[in-house]
C-alpha cells in the first residue's frame, strides 16, 4: 500500500516518534498480560486449595461433635441436676434457719416456771401458739404469779424471740380440796419468717 504523507517534516518526524512510543507501550502490555493472568489464576488455585482445607476441617469439626453429642447430654443433664440440688439444698438451709428449736422452748418454759404454776398442755397450730397451765397459790396470788410468768418468758430474748406477741387469756378459778386453784391460757402468735 503506498502511503502519501503531506505533513512537513517537522510533525512527520513527532508522529513516527508517538507512533513508534505506542508499539512500545502496546508491546509491554501483551508481555504483561500472560503474567497478570498467570498471577490471577494462580490466586484462585490458592483460595480454592484453602476452601477445600476448610470443608474438610469443618467435616473432620462436625464428625468430632457428633462423637461428643452423648457426652454433651450428660454433661447437661448433670448440670441441671446440680442446679436442682442447689436449689433444694437452699431451700433445707432456708428452712433450717428458719425452723424454731422447741426442745429449747420447752426448757426455757421449764427454767422460767414459777413455783405453783405447771401446765397442763401446750400446742401448736400453724403459727398459733396456747399454753394451758394452772396455778396455785397458799397466799392467793395466783394473778401474780401467772403476770410472772407472763413477764420472765417477754424478758427472755431467747424465748420471746419467735413471737410476735403473747398475751393472756381467760383465767378461771376452781377449788381442788381445800385449795384455790386458777386455770389459765395464754396464746401468742408465732413470726412469719418469710
Amino acid at each position: 500500500m503506498i502511503e502519501i504523507n503531506l505533513l512537513p517534516e517537522e510533525v512527520k518526524s513527532k508522529a513516527k516518534a508517538k507512533k513508534a512510543g505506542l508499539g512500545i507501550k502496546t508491546k509491554y502490555f501483551l508481555y504483561l498480560l500472560p503474567a497478570v493472568l498467570i498471577i490471577l489464576i494462580c490466586m484462585h488455585l490458592y483460595l480454592a486449595i484453602i476452601n477445600i482445607f476448610n470443608s474438610i476441617q469443618l467435616g473432620s469439626l462436625n464428625k468430632q461433635w457428633q462423637q461428643l453429642e452423648p457426652q454433651r447430654k450428660a454433661l447437661e443433664a448433670s448440670t441441671k441436676e446440680q442446679t436442682t440440688l442447689s436449689q433444694d439444698v437452699q431451700e433445707l438451709q432456708q428452712l433450717t434457719k428458719n425452723r424454731i428449736n422447741w426442745s429449747q422452748k420447752l426448757n426455757k418454759l421449764s427454767l422460767l416456771l414459777p413455783s405453783g404454776v405447771w401446765f397442763n398442755e401446750i400446742s401448736v397450730s400453724g403459727r398459733d401458739f396456747t399454753l394451758q397451765g394452772s396455778v396455785v397459790s397458799l397466799q392467793k396470788e395466783e394473778v401474780n404469779l401467772i403476770k410472772k410468768l407472763i413477764d420472765n418468758l417477754r424478758n427472755d430474748a431467747d424465748f420471746f424471740r419467735d413471737f410476735a406477741g403473747l398475751e393472756l387469756g381467760s383465767v378461771q378459778k376452781k377449788t381442788t380440796g381445800s385449795y384455790d386453784v386458777a386455770d389459765f391460757i395464754l396464746s401468742g402468735k408465732l413470726k412469719s419468717n418469710d
